[in-house]
């Protein structure tokens, strides 16, 4: 059993797990029940009383998908035990004095500018009037009429989002009928969702120019349109439109039913022969000729109407492609007319120019390197002379010359010997050797 059929059974206005937990509380409820008492002698309770039933009646109206009520249906769904609320219209003057609802006459009101005059009448001053005193068209012996239906706001916005994204779902289609609409918010939202419901929904959404709609006297069917700018209307051509790929589609569809219906006078045709039948044979397939001519006839019709659709839409493409040129050649003109001409426009370029010339010489200039008074050239000749100076006056010793005389030198002090001497003549017998050794390495090192 489903959770809806539950709540049927249990008579609860929601399903049992979208009920408050103090629903079963006797105590409780029959606070909640009962009329409000003063807000001065204490205004927890009563904040408390009138925070219950606003949720409760905004998960009722959710749950239902239905942006409309009354105090009479708000009785009906919240009866309990045989009993009904005694609060509710305390409740709803007090939604009202907040702005959550208005009255559903007023909402269908046209505003007479605008969308922003007509939220300040319905949201700013009519909630002050009402704190004041109750208007008289809802007041029926000193009571508010039960029967008058309020718009929850709330709801009807949250219900606008999931059926605007429905019709931005119909690409294909510049305008949708209301039948289609609603036989698409019926399988995608909820299919217990009502027309009135929906209806409500699409004047909030022209009220917030998201979309536009007309009557169509002729069939009395509503379009629909998304509306790109807040100037949007349903023109005479996008009517026109319409009606020629609706017939298109009905001609489509009837030509497909003859098709079948041939299909099946052809069969019963070879059925009768079979049976030796052949004047019934006959008769089907003069039904079978004359259907054909039929067909003829409709497909011609076809292709005329699609060859006049994309006629017309060629001249809208045409008509637009025509204003855009017109407004730009318009901006064009606009922009000659502002110290834009041809020799106006030459002196600038040659003033550029000028302009670009000397700055590049000024950059030319500024990335030249800075030059002493002696050139690279003179240094290098320098260096070169230097050069073969130093290779004249130092000649050059075979490294095998060298290397005997290095060995001779080392043979020469291996070879000498010290005699057993005094102490006091070893001193000078160092001293000689040194002098010997001195002269010995500076005539090699001359001879080198």
């Amino acid at each position: 059993m489903s959770v809806e059929t539950k709540a049927m059974d249990n008579n609860l206005p929601l399903p049992p797990d979208k009920m408050p937990k103090c629903w079963n509380e006797e105590e409780r409820m029959n606070a909640l029940f009962s009329p409000f008492r003063s807000k001065s002698a204490n205004p927890q309770d009563w904040t408390s009383k009138y925070k219950f039933w606003q949720n409760l009646i905004y998960e009722w109206l959710k749950h239902n998908m239905q942006s409309s009520f009354s105090i009479a249906d708000l009785n009906v769904a919240f009866k309990r035990k045989g009993c009904t609320p005694l609060c509710l219209t305390s409740v709803v003057e007090e939604l009202l004095k907040n702005g959550e609802i208005i009255p559903e006459t007023e909402f269908l009101k046209e505003p007479c500018d605008s969308w922003t005059s007509w939220s300040i009448d319905i949201f700013v001053k009519r909630p002050f009037v009402w704190s004041f005193s109750k208007v008289k068209s809802y007041v029926v012996s000193n009571e508010i009429n039960k029967e008058t239906r309020y718009i929850h706001l709330q709801i009807i916005s949250e219900l606008a989002e999931s059926i605007f994204f429905i019709l931005k779902d119909e690409k294909e289609n510049l305008l949708v009928p209301f039948s289609e609409v609603l036989k698409s918010c019926k399988s995608k939202m909820n299919k217990n969702i009502s027309d009135n419901t929906v209806m409500l929904v699409l004047i909030w959404l022209r009220r917030k120019k998201k979309v536009v709609f007309t009557n169509n006297i002729n069939e009395n069917e509503l379009l629909i349109k998304i509306a790109v700018h807040s100037s949007d209307n349903i023109t005479e051509i996008e009517e026109a439109l319409y009606k020629l790929e609706k017939q298109e589609n009905e001609l489509v569809n009837e030509i497909h039913l003859m098709e079948e219906k041939k299909i099946d006078i052809i069969n019963q045709s070879k059925s009768y022969l079979a049976k030796g039948l052949r004047q019934m044979a006959k008769t089907h397939l003069r039904k079978k000729f004359e259907l054909e001519n039929t067909i003829e006839k409709r497909v011609q019709t076809l292709e005329n109407i699609r060859s006049l659709v994309l006629s017309i839409q060629n001249t809208h493409t045409n008509t637009a492609v025509l204003s855009a040129y017109k407004t730009g050649s318009d901006v064009l003109k606009k922009l000659n007319e502002s110290d834009i001409s041809e020799s106006n426009v030459k002196d600038i370029m040659d003033n550029l120019s000028e302009a670009l010339e000397e700055q590049n010489e000024v950059q030319l200039m500024l990335s030249e390197n800075l030059k002493n008074d002696i050139s690279d050239i003179d240094l290098e000749q320098e260096l070169e002379e230097l050069m073969k100076l130093d290779e004249d006056s130092l000649p050059s010793i075979p490294s095998e010359k060298l290397s005997s005389n290095i060995d001779e030198l080392e043979q020469r002090l291996k070879n000498l010997q010290v005699e057993s001497t005094p102490t006091s003549n070893v001193a000078s017998f160092e001293s000689s050797s040194r002098n010997v050794r001195n002269k010995e390495t500076l005539r090699n090192l001359e001879y080198v």
